[in-house]
C-alpha cells in the first residue's frame, strides 16, 4: 500500500528495538508506549515483544532483541 511513512516490521529473528530504562540480557520486553519497550518481570500472555540480547543502562536507546518463538 502506498502511504506517507515507511514502517519496518519484524516477525522473527534478531532485530533492533527502542528501549527505555535499565534492561538486562534475557529480560522479557513489553510495550512502554510511543514505540518503546521496557522490561517486565511477569508479562501476560500475548504482551511480549521479545527477549533482550544485551544489557542497556541508559534512559532511552536501541538494543538487539530476539523476536519470535522464545
Amino acid at each position: 500500500c502506498k502511504g506517507e511513512h515507511t514502517v519496518a516490521l519484524a516477525l522473527q529473528g534478531r532485530v533492533p528495538c527502542k528501549v527505555r530504562g535499565k534492561v538486562h540480557k534475557g529480560d522479557m520486553l513489553v510495550s512502554a508506549g510511543n514505540g518503546y519497550a521496557r522490561p517486565w518481570n511477569n508479562p501476560a500472555m500475548g504482551t511480549v515483544i521479545g527477549k533482550s540480547l544485551e544489557n542497556f543502562d541508559g534512559i532511552e536507546g536501541i538494543i538487539e532483541v530476539a523476536v519470535g518463538r522464545l
